[in-house]
């Protein structure tokens, strides 16, 4: 049940399930279970209380499904009659309050006729719905339904105002989306540790949260509303400035190459940031040999039948150690500055205020996982409950989160102690800009690769290497530098 079939129908979830209850205990039922998916699409099937439902069915532990209209179970007949068939061979019956089932095939054919009319009836009110947001939206108003974290919408007044505590946690998703080498899913699970609730009040945040926020241009204070390929943009309060917005959408567009897996053996530096500048698609790491000589490469080749892309024909192999090589260097020389390494350090110095509340933030939630873990625990010894499988993998999630926490607080606190000398040491600063451009090279291939994806937007590799050549020859690789993270006005370059 949403709150736009409430409107337009007139019962509410209590109303359904009071109604219900009383048909289920006229016909002597003596267990009534409930199942309910309030505020979900009834469009899917992928419902948690339909779900549930369903498994109950299976298990032969329903007689009768009582609901009120044929609605209540599917908004599109091909589910309602799916749902329907999967009942019956459980030996399920149906028992609807506004609807006289019979099952016959007149009843079938009235069933299926009156599910049909119903659909259509839905989809012309959400027409005629979605036609008259469009039109307020062109005129400058805000449509009923604007519902994102951060934001308040008052019905009355068609005012969109914004909560700043929760505009606070949509502005600290972006900070550590755009500023530190961290995923969605990373994000997500710092929001969790950290007893952030979300706008539902659940407890743990998902990924698709998480993205839907990156994603929003709302938060850069537009909102699009389309229909049939028209659009209007409205104005909202912003609660990001454009430049963070658009650099989470740079991140969010590479991340897919940037973070997938790989099954290689060897670990590839230029994974997800290279392409072939004659076929245009991406180069992944191969390897070719025996055990005892293998060869390492970077391909365009795609797999027949993966792909509707195939790549060059022939084969383009670049060597993936030469390769490297030539960008780690150019790397090194887009940091060859101490100077300005130095400036941009100390004013990539995060705030202290918000450190230590994000510090303060982290500490209750430790002892607030410490305190859930130990009264487990205290149950488990007084016998009120034995250590089932269920159990343990609470106390192993509560281990993780409070590992997790640990980690934040250790690097809040680093955070904080170079913040709160940051300012004074400027020079210190400048002397250790110079030793840490000295000891690049030393650095460990986790702390490489994330140096390069923070400078590099991308590689591309033009022309075909001599085979078997030692070195980079016959191709052109152009690096394409991330000027949002280098002195502005920096090129790309070609090193042959």
């Amino acid at each position: 049940m949403s709150t736009e079939e409430q409107a337009l129908h007139g019962y509410s979830l209590p109303e359904q399930r009071d109604a219900c209850r009383a048909r289920a205990e006229s016909l002597g039922a003596a267990d009534v279970l409930e199942f309910a998916d309030e505020g979900v699409s009834g469009s899917t099937l992928q419902r948690p209380g339909l779900a549930s439902l369903r498994e109950v069915v299976r298990s032969g532990g329903v007689d009768v499904i009582i609901c009120r209209d044929p609605d209540r179970l599917s908004r599109k007949l091909a589910h309602q009659l799916l749902l329907v068939e999967e009942f019956e061979k459980a030996g399920a019956r149906l028992e609807f309050l506004d609807f006289e089932w019979k099952d016959t095939p007149e009843g079938r054919l009235f069933y299926a006729v009156k599910g049909a009319f119903s659909e259509y009836e839905r989809e012309k009110i959400r027409e005629r719905t979605e036609r008259g947001r469009l039109k307020k939206a062109k005129l400058g108003g805000v449509p009923c339904g604007f519902d994102r974290y951060g934001y308040r919408y008052d019905p009355e007044t068609g005012r969109v105002s914004v909560v700043e505590e929760e505009a606070g946690v949509v502005r600290k998703i972006f900070e550590w989306f755009t500023s530190e080498d961290i995923g969605v899913i990373g994000v997500a699970h710092r929001l969790t540790d950290l007893g952030i609730p979300t706008r539902r009040n659940a407890s743990a945040w998902s990924r698709t949260a998480v993205r839907g926020i990156l994603r929003s241009p709302a938060y850069k204070g537009e909102w699009a509303v389309r229909f049939n390929g028209e659009e209007a943009v409205v104005p909202v309060p912003p609660v990001v400035d454009a430049a963070t917005w658009e650099a989470a959408q740079d991140k969010l567009a590479r991340s897919r190459r940037l973070w997938a897996g790989g099954g290689n053996k060897r670990d590839y530096l230029l994974k997800g940031i290279l392409t072939c500048g004659d076929c245009g698609c991406p180069m992944r790491g191969k390897s070719s040999g025996v055990r005892s000589e293998r060869y390492f490469w970077y391909t365009c080749s795609q797999d027949r039948g993966m792909s509707r892309r195939t790549g060059c024909r022939p084969k383009k192999l670049v060597p993936a150690e030469a390769l490297e090589g030539a960008v780690w260097e150019k790397v090194k020389a887009a940091l060859s500055d101490p100077e300005a390494l130095a400036r941009e350090a100390a004013a990539q110095v995060p705030e202290e205020e918000g450190l230590r509340a994000e510090l303060e933030r982290a500490e209750k939630r430790m002892a607030e996982v410490e305190r859930g873990r130990e009264a487990v625990l205290e149950a488990l010894a007084s016998g009120l409950f034995e250590l089932d499988a269920k159990t343990k993998a609470k106390l192993a999630e509560l281990k993780r989160r409070k590992e997790r926490l640990e980690r934040r607080k250790q690097e809040l606190e680093a955070a904080l102690r170079s913040a709160s000398a940051a300012a004074a040491r400027l020079d210190e600063l400048r002397a250790l800009a110079r030793e840490v451009l000295g000891r690049l090279d030393d650095l460990g291939f986790e702390e490489k690769r994330s140096l390069v994806r923070a400078l590099v937007a991308q590689v591309v590799v033009a022309g075909r290497q001599i085979r078997y050549a030692p070195r980079l020859a016959g191709v052109e690789v152009t690096v394409v530098l991330n000027l949002k993270e280098v002195e502005r006005g920096a090129e790309g370059f070609a090193p042959s």
